[in-house]
């Protein structure tokens, strides 16, 4: 007979999931990407320690990306700033190249086998061409905004950059990066027009391929295109001068792109002390990410490229925190988690009108050093001390290789339905199934809201067809919600101390830890698995069927 077994003793509206184990597929792994703002922080003690627990999950490398790289400084890390002096001149005009501090950064990158994303940006203070009494420095507004006063000498800048990581790691490895020119330049990232932005792209491309043939490059990195018209023009400006523009070097037609780069947000956040509530939305990120696919399907020779959200988040400003906007303390709890976890499952599946699929969703966030714990920055850990979103990328790390089919009825097209903050709504139950022939099945799970004021439960039914008759499994499941793998709720109900003594401390290191719990055994009835659990209103859930003999 099948067996039904109850995680938790809730109640609230049925959500029906069915897994089949008969349709099968590849699963793609989008969320494996992180970034930040601040390369120095890259191999700070906590830096390299978050670092080491991205790479230590079970499911592949991580590729990671950050800003400033090529910009001049001495390499002290600091808010929304960062610097190699990778590249100065000699008096007389001669290339001075430094690789001690970016070295330092892929160093640390490699030695845990994470992959760099690098996004090339931004103009060192040597070639710039801000205007003289511009401060160069100025994290908003600063001369490393501005397009090189020669790009000849930006192009051998990225070819000698290349060459030397090529030799200092190996053609085969760097061969798998990721090479980015420049992060939203539709914005005030970029001083220049977009035509001299494609001409640039035309420059970095001709210094990559000269190092290495087999480098992956690609752009823009535009902004939300779905909000700005002038980043849709953009994204689209760029998409004809690679395809059907002049090259600025070679007057052929076109240049080389390998991938196509851009940027999706849910929402916005004003600076303010106020306290009206503003939420991100499911609907806002998903709108943005399809506007510029729109985009990038008007171009079909484009069709085998790839697409990558090398920003993909509730909200656009990382730096800010609950003494910006007390909104922002979203961030340290468990909706975050179900936030993200709710992306997953929606972009695993969405595709464009042509049936364009976006192959990662990058999270922006990282940590900041010497900082109040839990200040609403948006991290993966606070002072060492891991945040409940990081623990849905180990749930994701879990799933196997090969994706099943998995349907929801409480799953919500929010491109269908619009915003969903309305509060007298269920939460959204979404869903990625795989299997792994020696671990079984696993299913994860998320249940969100826009609203984050609403608590409503979820009694969830799950049902998995195709499963070989009389098959038995051990059934485990992991939680993270509001009570469960969250250091937050921990540490507020201790009256958040500033800082946490050692013993607070190890509390909310253990508070943190993921707890499977051994739900009991299931048996297939005929060819069938049934479970029902209950999930929080905002929460991501792993199942795992592991099989018995």
């Amino acid at each position: 007979m099948t067996t039904e077994t109850t995680l938790r003793d809730l109640s609230a509206g049925r959500a029906q999931v069915t897994v089949d184990l008969r349709r099968r597929a590849p699963l793609r792994r989008i969320w494996r990407y992180v970034g930040y703002d601040e390369p120095n922080y890259t191999y700070t003690p906590n830096g390299r320690a978050l670092l080491a627990k991205l790479a230590a999950m079970s499911d592949g490398p991580y590729a990671i990306r950050c800003h400033f790289l090529l910009c001049s400084g001495d390499g002290t890390p600091s808010l929304k700033w960062g610097s190699s002096n990778v590249y100065t001149e000699e008096a007389d005009g001669a290339p001075v190249y430094n690789w001690t501090v970016i070295d330092r950064i892929f160093d640390t990158y490699i030695d845990l086998g994470l992959i760099p994303f690098v996004e090339l940006g931004f103009t060192p203070q040597a070639l710039t061409t801000a205007p003289a009494d511009t401060p160069y420095a100025d994290p908003r507004h600063g001369g490393w905004r501005y397009p090189p006063r020669d790009y000849g000498r930006w192009l051998e800048l990225v070819r000698t950059l290349v060459a030397h990581c090529r030799d200092r790691y190996g053609r085969a490895a760097v061969g798998q990066w990721y090479w980015e020119l420049w992060n939203e330049p539709d914005i005030f990232y970029w001083a220049g027009s977009v035509q001299e932005y494609c001409r640039l792209y035309d420059y970095t491309v001709a210094g990559l391929k000269a190092a290495l043939p087999e480098a992956r490059v690609g752009g823009p990195a535009t902004t939300s295109s779905a909000e700005r018209a002038a980043s849709t023009d953009f994204l689209r400006a760029f998409l004809q001068h690679v395809t059907r523009g002049v090259n600025h070097l070679s007057g052929a037609q076109g240049t080389a792109l390998d991938f196509i780069s851009y940027h999706a947000k849910g929402g916005s956040f004003p600076r303010r002390a106020d306290t009206l509530k503003i939420t991100p939305t499911i609907y806002t990120l998903l709108n943005n990410v399809q506007a510029s696919l729109a985009v990038v399907d008007e171009f079909p020779e484009l069709a085998g490229c790839a697409v990558h959200l090398t920003e993909c988040d509730p909200d656009g400003w990382a730096a800010g925190t609950i003494h910006d906007n007390v909104n922002l303390f979203y961030r340290n709890t468990e909706y975050y988690a179900g936030y993200v976890a709710c992306t997953v499952c929606k972009l695993s599946r969405h595709a464009s009108a042509a049936g364009r699929q976006v192959d990662s969703m990058l999270t922006w966030a990282f940590l900041f050093e010497d900082r109040a714990y839990f200040e609403g920055f948006r991290t993966l850990s606070t002072n060492g001390v891991d945040k409940a979103v990081l623990n849905v990328f180990r749930l994701l790390a879990k799933l196997g290789g090969t994706r099943l089919a998995l349907t929801s009825d409480r799953a919500v097209d929010p491109l269908g339905r619009g915003r969903g903050d309305d509060s007298a709504g269920l939460p959204d139950i979404d869903g990625l199934a795989a299997l792994d022939e020696a671990d079984g099945i696993q299913v994860f799970l998320s249940s969100h809201h826009d609203d984050w004021d609403v608590t409503t439960p979820s009694e969830v039914a799950v049902r998995v067809e195709g499963v070989e008759p009389g098959r038995r499994y051990r059934v485990y499941a992991s939680l993270v919600a509001k009570d469960s793998a969250n250091a937050y709720t921990v540490w507020d109900a201790m009256g958040r101390p500033q800082p946490p003594s050692a013993a607070q401390l190890v509390e909310m290191q253990r508070a943190a830890r993921i707890q499977p719990q051994a739900v009991g055994e299931s048996a297939a009835d005929g060819a069938t698995l049934s479970l029902s659990l209950s999930l929080p209103s905002h929460s991501a859930c792993l199942v795992q069927f592991v099989p018995m003999g």
